[in-house]
């Protein structure tokens, strides 16, 4: 996940941030498709969904949605990783009920 780059807390305005556990839930504030480069494996183009996700804990996240394309941007959503090189995972977001 790529947060948005910050300097201070947009709540109380203290420029001392920290770290915060997440449980990976939130819900979309506002997302994008974009086409992607051809399937390897069908040839055809394969489009992305590129999101800002509001973490319920409060933090946005810039990051990728998997899975269906979300038709409003207030969808709820869950963190789930996938596989890029052997031992690696990237985080991206799946919708959720």
């Amino acid at each position: 996940m790529l947060a948005p780059s910050t300097t201070t807390c947009h709540g109380c305005g203290s420029d001392i941030l920290e770290p915060i556990d997440s449980a990976g839930a939130g819900v979309i504030v506002s997302c994008r498709v974009v086409d992607g480069a051809p399937d390897p494996l069908r040839g055809t183009p394969c489009p992305s969904v590129l999101a800002i996700i509001e973490l319920d804990e409060g933090p946005w996240v810039y990051s990728w949605i998997d899975g269906e394309i979300p038709f409003r941007p207030d969808c709820p959503v869950r963190v789930s990783y996938r596989s890029t090189q052997p031992g690696q995972r990237f985080p991206s977001f799946e919708l959720r009920d």
